[in-house]
C-alpha cells in the first residue's frame, strides 16, 4: 500500500510537535531541584508500587489448556 505525501506530511508533522513536548518536558524535569526531583521520584514509586499489588496478572494456562483440548496448540 503507498502512502500519500500528504500522509507523510501529516505524520512528520505529528512527531515534530511531540519532539518538542518531549523537549519541553525534560527541560522542565531538568529545571527543578534536585531535591523536589527525588521527592517525585519517591512519591511515584510509592504510587506505583502501590497499585501493582492490586493488579491481577493474566494467567494464560486455561487458554492453552483449552488450545491443547481442541488440537490446536502442541507445546
Amino acid at each position: 500500500m503507498a502512502v500519500s505525501k500528504k500522509d507523510r506530511e501529516y505524520m512528520s508533522r505529528i512527531g515534530a510537535i511531540k519532539s518538542a513536548t518531549r523537549t519541553e518536558a525534560l527541560q522542565r524535569h531538568l529545571a527543578l531541584s534536585m531535591d523536589e526531583r527525588q521527592r517525585r521520584s519517591w512519591q511515584f514509586y510509592l504510587d506505583t508500587k502501590l497499585h501493582a499489588r492490586n493488579v491481577v496478572h493474566d494467567d494464560p494456562t486455561p487458554f492453552y489448556t483449552r488450545a491443547r483440548a481442541l488440537g490446536l496448540y502442541r507445546p
